[in-house]
């Protein structure tokens, strides 16, 4: 009996195709944006065909979109404005983001969690002003998060991962502003706020019904 074949060994032009795919499957909402920089990083490290096939079974035949095509659209699109004056705005779960957004919180708060949000493409633009308030942009791991500007005697914190993006990542471009206020930008939650997840995934656990015990014989 003859040995099976070996896998068949992936090109770099395999990997950029399917990067492509994971790009238009997020323009599609298929993908959020922490899957696509996932699956981006496993795309890029794939070996063989299988890795690859693996990597967007569940995708079908969207079609190939090169990494960055949509950089001209983005730079083109009008901007879509949100306020918080003397209040605070919360973006979480699945929600669209605009190409360009343009957020604003005078004397309010801001929290934008991009983790399970959908991209218009592979790249989008936010704008994040805060004067006498303070803003929290959290970004999915492996994004790759371009940071310009800065906010007039007030403070620009960033707390990012030290791994570089793997290529096809999403990238945001984020532009800070403002004065005598606070910008925060985080690949990951603060501890408080990761407590308070862990807490509510185990009370969920507690309240939910165990199973049956098994009949006796």
């Amino acid at each position: 009996m003859l040995p099976d074949p070996p896998p068949l060994r992936a090109s770099d032009r395999d990997r950029e195709a399917v990067v492509g795919l994971l790009a238009q499957a997020s323009v599609d909402g298929r993908l959020t944006v922490e899957e696509l920089a996932e699956r981006a990083g496993l795309a890029n490290g794939a070996r063989t065909y299988d890795e690859l096939k693996a990597i967007t079974a569940d995708l079908g035949s969207a079609a190939h979109v090169a990494p960055g095509a949509h950089g001209g659209a983005v730079a083109a699109a009008p901007v879509e404005r949100h306020r918080a004056i003397l209040s605070s705005l919360d973006r979480r779960g699945r929600w669209r983001l605009a190409p360009r957004n343009r957020f604003v919180t005078v004397l309010g708060s801001i929290q934008l969690d991009l983790r399970q949000a959908l991209l218009p493409g592979p790249e989008v633009e936010i704008e994040l002003v805060s004067t006498l308030g303070s803003a929290l942009l959290l970004v999915p791991a492996g994004a790759d998060v371009r940071v310009s500007g800065g906010n007039a005697l007030g403070s620009c914190e960033l707390h990012l991962g030290a791994e570089a993006p793997p290529a096809g990542a999403p990238v945001i471009h984020v532009i800070v502003g403002g004065a005598l206020g606070s910008v925060e930008i985080r690949s990951e939650p603060r501890l408080g706020e990761r407590l308070k997840q862990e807490a509510k995934r185990l009370a969920r656990r507690l309240v939910e019904p165990s199973d049956p015990p098994p009949p006796r014989a």
